[in-house]
């Protein structure tokens, strides 16, 4: 009788556990999930004119003109921050409703300590209303930051279920597929948003009479989708493929995506391909590795599937880079091969009575006196000896009789009322004056500014600041600030001002002559500046715990649940974003895809656990 009360129990049990898994399986609503896949399947198409005011031409180095238009960020950023306040709602909602069924994690501890300094940066920064609101070229306050952490955490809240996921990630997967067919079109000159729909959906209706005069600085066939950068495509690519193509090789029910998600997965990584982005191709090759390694048990089991989708893959890509002149062969040597420079111009010194010039180690000083309503020049070297001058009738200059300073000459200019000179050094003029009122020397820069230059302090990269296009310069006189912003940073989105933006002659000699440097081109550089030092290893731990406890979880070859599919994808995906971090920044074109990636990523790999262990006690 005990036995059968017994039986009778066990059904009964089993019964209701079912009841209840049926119950939580339709438990989640999709208004719920509605941000999570606004974020990662509408966000990155958002593309629209602003007319904004930087509010930069206080600066020296920056224009005299506030007034500058955007169509790929300052949207972004507006739509992004309405699905933040909607998801902080929620989850506030939630916690007061049911304080029991919040989902806590310690993955959440480094995630906190980083969006705290984060915050604090900000509010204590010298330019707090910057990081507050976003600035020129990038848009990314710290309201984004937090948003970032907030997208994790309400990941973690939300997603409970197989069909949670499954809408989440078919939805992500649909919009891949047609930001390739987007990128097919610029990749075969027919850029869509050259067309007549296309502008008349990203202009406002004010300027559909001017459109045929609107035109984005690519050039023809290169692929930028909807990302202001070529560069962003290399990211979103790398990601994007090599998340469809891990969970397409997974994938064992529901096989009628597996078209979907290839189909969406070649058209991508061609539009890397039209990008030209070297960072690119690297992060895919470095995510294709993991994910071998990852899924060697897997391969393995299933040689007769994988060795010949890895000899299509070898031989596409052989073919690709042969009929491409060895494009993927020149992009990996340019990453490691190291070309030593030393420009001649070392130095220039707007001093109080004099500027000196350091041309190969050897020093120019010039003197400029007005006398009269005339100009005259003294000039000599560093031991005091004057230096002999020519003049020029047919060029109305000053030539420099010394093979020191070889093609050098001084002339005379006005710029509105002040007088100026200049001395041409390897055919660039470069002007100062010292009629500003202090009698001291400023240099005037393409802006038409007055300012003093300085020579940026440096680390690593001497003599191969031209590294990977210029950003070996970028980064070698970025991570001395580092030591400045240990505890708090600049604030969020003041890069460009924490950078040594006077630092002309190097700007000059390597490349950068009249741009502004807003971007370090490299994430953990602008996580320490901007947000400090320590918020950058709350990050790097952030991450490592996720990676780790991910590579335990799926190092063991154990894929049969959808959750660990799609756990290992995004695992593979992020790795990919981790490592062209080192040569690409965030920006609100990609990086809101990778945070809800790896919200998504730490929910699956919660789910994903029990099974995994099911798997492994029943073997």
């Amino acid at each position: 009788m005990a036995n059968k009360n017994k039986g009778q129990n066990k059904g009964t049990s089993d019964k209701n556990n079912k009841s209840k898994h049926q119950q939580i399986e339709t438990g989640t609503s999709i208004w719920l999930l509605l941000p999570i896949i606004f974020v990662l399947s509408v966000l990155p198409f958002i593309v629209r004119l602003k007319e904004y005011n930087t509010n930069l031409s206080k600066f020296s180095w920056f224009t005299y003109n506030d007034l500058y238009t955007d169509f790929f960020l300052y949207y972004k950023q507006q739509f992004f921050l309405v699905a933040v306040v909607f998801m902080a709602i929620i989850a506030l909602i939630k916690a007061y409703i049911d304080k029991r069924d919040i989902q806590y994690t310690h993955i959440l501890i480094p995630l906190g300590i980083y969006a705290a300094l984060a915050l604090l940066s900000s509010i204590f920064s010298d330019y707090r209303a910057y990081s507050f609101r976003g600035i020129y070229e990038h848009f990314e306050s710290v309201f984004v930051l937090l948003g970032y952490c907030l997208l994790v955490y309400y990941c973690l809240q939300v997603v409970r279920t197989e069909r949670d996921v499954r809408l989440i990630v078919n939805c992500f997967a649909i919009s891949i597929l047609v930001m390739s067919i987007l990128g097919l079109t610029q990749y075969f000159g027919k850029d869509f948003f050259t067309t007549d729909l296309g502008l008349k959906l990203i202009l406002p209706s004010d300027y559909w009479s001017s459109r045929d005069t609107v035109q984005f600085n690519f050039e023809k066939n290169r692929v930028y989708l909807t990302f202001y950068n070529p560069n962003y495509v290399g990211s979103y690519a790398a990601m994007t493929a090599s998340f469809l193509l891990v969970l397409s090789a997974l994938t064992n029910k529901n096989k009628r995506m597996i078209p979907l998600y290839i189909l969406s997965a070649v058209g991508i990584v061609l539009s890397l391909f039209g990008s030209k982005s070297k960072t690119g191709l690297i992060g895919l090759a470095v995510a294709f590795a993991i994910a071998l390694v990852m899924l060697s048990r897997y391969l393995i089991k299933y040689f007769y599937l994988s060795i010949p989708m890895l000899l299509l893959i070898i031989s596409s890509v052989y073919l690709y880079n042969k009929a491409n002149d060895n494009v993927l062969i020149n992009s990996v040597k340019q990453a490691v091969v190291f070309t030593k420079t030393e420009p001649p111009l070392k130095e220039i010194v707007t001093g109080d009575d004099e500027v000196i010039i350091n041309y190969n180690n050897e020093k120019l000083h010039v003197r400029f006196d007005i006398v009269n309503n005339y100009g005259y020049f003294t000039v000599s070297d560093d031991n005091g000896q004057t230096v002999n001058l020519t003049y020029s009738e047919d060029k109305k200059e000053y030539l420099i009789n010394d093979e020191r300073f070889p093609g050098f000459s001084l002339g005379t200019a006005k710029y509105e009322d002040k007088d100026l000179f200049y001395v041409l050094i390897n055919n660039n003029a470069w002007f100062f004056t010292n009629q500003t009122g202090d009698n001291t020397y400023y240099y005037m820069n393409q802006y038409g500014k007055f300012d003093k230059i300085i020579t940026a302090p440096h680390v690593l990269f001497s003599g191969y600041e031209r590294y990977a296009s210029g950003r070996g310069y970028i980064w070698s006189r970025t991570i001395p600030l580092l030591k400045k912003y240990i505890v708090f940073g600049s604030g969020a989105d003041t890069f460009v001002m924490a950078f040594p933006q006077q630092d002309y002659v190097n700007l000059y000699n390597y490349g950068f002559k009249g741009e502004l440097l807003t971007k370090p081109h490299n994430l953990y550089l602008q996580i320490g500046v901007q947000t400090g030092v320590l918020s950058l290893i709350a990050f790097i731990v952030f991450y490592a715990m996720y990676f780790i406890s991910s590579l335990r979880l799926y190092i063991k070859g154990r894929f049969k649940s959808y959750y660990a599919q799609v756990g290992a994808a995004i695992l593979a995906a992020s790795v990919s974003y981790i490592v062209l971090g080192l040569a690409n920044d965030s920006s609100l074109t990609v990086a809101p895809v990778f945070w809800a990636l790896i919200g998504l990523g730490i929910t699956v790999n919660r789910l994903a656990k029990p099974y995994i262990e099911q798997e492994l006690k029943s073997k």
